[in-house]
């Protein structure tokens, strides 16, 4: 099968080459993360970096089973190193080293080598290798394909850009279920097979005490909610209250695990009147559609909430900054900041042809004094394109790559 181009994050990874920095490519199991490394290193050898210059090890290969120790792993790359001759080392699936970060170390203060690495499961979080790596890695954190890369892939099978939309919310975005004919059986096999591994391995794995059915509970609570305003307190309450007997602290570290394998991800709440960030309530958002019969039963979520997270995922892959919105007693649904710390206002909406639902999500930027850029990113295909300042943009044409 034809290797999905996946280009802005090999010009992500590109923008660091050569630089005394370790590459740490994260995210959620199968979302890519390999097969990214494999079109950087097309790339390189594109610019004229030539075979002898490149090691990649993949560690769940069983004919790198010796390299797992990390003395025999750090022989074996420097034994590779050639004088006057940089080397990019790719260390997939690092975990399997015990001992890895002593290696990543030591290969950091090398001249001329330069060091990308990934891993998965609970031994590879990301709050353990901010630990384990402090001030000398980047991270390159990958998600699933984004509708560009989904439709420019599948553009020419005969079917419309709804369509393809469709298809795309239904089965989720993982690339593995590409190798499958779209709605058929051994996709959801694969999307289900993809999610009892993340649960079993990088949730279940790390709190040893865990309940499965707890961890279960919480996801769907999470998913089912999307584009609400949640804490923690507000998940235990619900859970007792549903006969599910869990303390506060449990509820907590499932969450926070759930975060670290990149199964959800948090969007801060800012007070755009304060100017603040508020502790405790945050909004959560789902990293594939395609797990959400799996956690929610078969039962479906809202096309809105879907939207939302779809455009906050969106938002995230461009690199932005992104948190949600209070202004007084309302609530702007994004707002994002590049790497100039710019200010941009997003609302999001399915349709904005009903006028009191136009009212609705203009009414809060009338309340925010300043003249930040402001935004309405709906599904509408005719719209007034420009209230009183505020944008209209086509939700569509935005996940294929328009600017803001």
């Amino acid at each position: 099968m034809k290797l999905i181009e996946r280009n802005e994050y090999v010009a992500w990874l590109k923008s660091y080459k050569d630089k005394p920095l370790i590459k740490v490519v994260t995210g959620l199991r199968r979302v890519g993360k390999s097969t990214i490394f494999d079109l950087y290193i097309q790339e390189l050898k594109k610019e004229g970096v030539c075979d002898e210059q490149i090691l990649k090890i993949n560690f769940e290969d069983l004919d790198n089973e010796p390299l797992r120790d990390k003395r025999e792993l750090y022989s074996h790359i420097i034994a590779s190193a050639k004088d006057g001759k940089t080397l990019y080392v790719f260390l997939d699936e690092i975990q399997r080293v015990d001992g890895f970060e002593e290696v990543v170390d030591s290969l950091f203060i090398k001249e001329n080598i330069d060091v990308y690495i990934t891993g998965s499961n609970a031994k590879f979080l990301s709050s353990e290798i901010a630990t384990l790596l402090t001030g000398r890695y980047v991270e390159i954190n990958v998600l699933p394909l984004s509708f560009k890369e989904y439709y420019d892939h599948f553009k020419d099978n005969g079917k419309s850009k709804r369509d393809l939309f469709t298809d795309y919310i239904t089965y989720g975005a993982l690339p593995g279920i590409f190798m499958f004919d779209t709605g058929t059986a051994q996709q959801r096999e694969y999307i289900e097979s993809v999610y009892k591994t993340i649960l079993e391995k990088d949730v279940l794995k790390r709190n040893s005490a865990a309940s499965k059915q707890l961890v279960e509970n919480i996801l769907s609570y999470l998913v089912y909610n999307i584009g609400c305003l949640t804490t923690t307190k507000r998940i235990t309450d619900t859970l007792n209250s549903n006969g599910t007997k869990v303390s506060y602290n449990t509820v907590d570290s499932y969450f926070e695990t759930l975060q670290d394998c990149f199964f959800v991800y948090k969007a801060d709440r800012y007070d755009v009147v304060g100017k603040e960030y508020l502790k405790l309530i945050n909004k959560y958002y789902i990293t594939d559609f395609g797990f959400k019969y799996y956690i929610l039963n078969n039962k479906t979520i809202e096309l809105p909430q879907i939207l939302e997270n779809l455009i906050f995922l969106e938002l995230k892959r461009r690199r932005f900054k992104v948190a949600t919105g209070k202004v007084a007693e309302k609530e702007v649904d994004f707002i994002i900041k590049d790497n100039s710390d710019r200010v941009q206002y997003i609302q999001v909406a399915v349709t904005v042809m009903d006028e009191d639902k136009l009212t609705q999500e203009l009414r809060p930027f009338y309340e925010i004094q300043d003249n930040y850029p402001k935004y309405i990113i709906t599904l509408d295909d005719y719209f007034v394109k420009d209230h009183d300042g505020v944008i209209t943009i086509n939700a569509l044409d935005f996940l294929l790559g328009q600017q803001i």
